[in-house]
């Protein structure tokens, strides 16, 4: 594990700033030779922070186990819960890209429908033609309309970060030329996109544990729920190396990029 640090008198955003600007004592090779093991030691889970990525806060909804996931955060993860700023906005953005509309429900169903119409009689061709119409004619009316089971788990997700996640935002421009120059320099996580809202993501996490820190918090892990693949974030499943010890800069804890999947079987399992 990382060496523990001491939370000091500087200021969370301060120490924060300094060290994705690296301008205080940084040592990344060990955190290398832990990513070359390609494993982590066992933690519990009362010893875990866990922080969510937008992907995650889109697509829990779906995942088979999600309410009894929120029951068990809501129960055994008091104060070790963050959920980065950034990641607010992400959500909102994108929600419709992603969550299941009443309307992307129907087409599913007609396609269905119409394939198995094809099977049967090509003169029902002027039947699926008519649904198409009426399909398309809903969507532009009503396709903000979310499922209804999907947008029932999603507020349960929501409400439970509203009463148990630390929300923190760094500032934005006191960090916008340390963005550009990272991306320049391929620090991760999010020199693989066009923009800096991973970077943002990234931040507003590490300022969380920071806080977390200075309120005399004590973990030893701090566990990243996304989906994101990207090497910039991990390789087969082990965090880039720079994450890593960034984390361990800020608050002394090791760190682990993990699925729902993964989150749900520790969880619950």
């Amino acid at each position: 594990m990382t060496a523990e640090v001491e939370a000091g008198s500087v200021p969370a955003f301060s120490r924060v700033q300094a060290m994705l600007d690296r301008e205080e004592n940084f040592s990344a090779l060990p955190s290398l030779a832990l990513a070359m093991r390609f494993e982590l030691p066992a933690c519990a889970l009362e010893e875990t922070v866990i922080a969510f990525d937008a992907n995650v806060l889109l697509r829990l909804n779906n995942h088979p186990r999600c309410e009894d996931i929120i029951d068990v955060l809501r129960a055994s993860c008091e104060g070790r819960l963050i959920l980065p700023g950034q990641v607010i906005q992400e959500f909102w953005n994108n929600q419709f890209a992603v969550i299941p509309t009443v309307a992307v429900t129907l087409r599913k169903k007609f396609d269905d429908f119409r394939e198995a119409l094809s099977e049967v009689d090509s003169e029902f061709g002027d039947y699926a033609s008519r649904f198409d119409s009426l399909i398309d004619e809903f969507n532009a009316e009503f396709g903000y309309v979310f499922d209804e089971n999907s947008t029932r788990r999603a507020r349960l997700f929501l409400e439970l970060l509203q009463e148990k996640a630390k929300v923190p935002f760094v500032s934005r421009s006191a960090l916008f030329q340390t963005a550009q120059a990272r991306k320049r320099t391929k620090t991760p996580p999010g020199f693989k996109d066009t923009t800096d809202g991973d970077f943002y993501v990234w931040a507003d996490l590490l300022l969380g544990l920071a806080e977390m820190k200075e309120e005399g918090a004590v973990f030893q892990r701090v566990a990243l729920v996304t989906m994101d693949k990207k090497i910039d974030w991990s390789r087969q499943g082990v965090p880039h190396p720079i994450l890593s010890a960034e984390v361990g800069a800020i608050c002394g804890a090791d760190f682990e990029t993990i699925t729902i999947n993964e989150l749900a079987v520790r969880l619950l399992d």
